[in-house]
């Protein structure tokens, strides 16, 4: 009887490190996409902000934006809102 438990013991621990590494994974995975969702929202920041620039002032004026608010605009980094 005690090889049993032995046995039932050791099936035990690796239910425990399977549950720890599908949260690790869980965990990697939600990360993953925090990061892709990040970098995608600084990608098209990055592209309007050059649309922008590429704008004459006759289309600023339609947006309303002055010359000095799309130089602002433009120069902000990407992961600046």
């Amino acid at each position: 009887m005690s090889t049993l438990k032995a046995k039932h013991f050791h099936f035990i621990e690796d239910m425990d490190i399977a549950a720890t590494v599908f949260a690790v994974i869980e965990r990697a995975e939600s990360f993953a996409a925090h990061v892709n969702g990040i970098l995608s929202t600084w990608a098209r920041r990055s592209s309007d902000r050059r649309a922008l620039a590429l704008m004459s002032d006759r289309m600023l004026a339609d947006i309303g934006l002055s010359r000095a608010e799309l130089e602002h605009e433009v120069a902000k980094f990407v992961w600046q809102k």
